[in-house]
């Protein structure tokens, strides 16, 4: 009895040192992700800020220089038909319904 004694308390030894392990490498992880997530932090606040900045530099206004100049619209035309003369005034008519010759 005295050995299983002391087989189990060098069982929770081996136990507690392994905690002790697992506790300090999540340490380590919990500080890796800390600084990662500050550096993301940090390339977003600058990738913010410069979309937000207006471009005043001479390759910006070189670029919008470049641009060709807005087109105005065109005020809206009327239809025009596509058939001769003759013809589109022969549609433009109403129709006529003929009446059958009773004998």
């Amino acid at each position: 009895m005295a050995r299983d004694l002391a087989s189990v308390q060098q069982e929770i030894e081996q136990l507690k040192a392994s905690q002790q392990e697992l506790a300090r490498e999540n340490a380590g992880i919990t500080e890796q992700l800390k600084a990662s997530q500050e550096q993301m932090a940090r390339a977003i606040s600058n990738a913010s800020e410069q979309n937000l900045r207006p471009k005043t530099s001479a390759a910006a206004s070189a670029v919008t220089s470049a641009k060709p100049p807005l087109r105005i619209a065109n005020p809206a035309r009327k239809p025009v038909s596509t058939l001769p003369p003759k013809q589109a005034r022969a549609q433009a008519r109403a129709p006529v319904q003929l009446q059958s010759r009773q004998q």
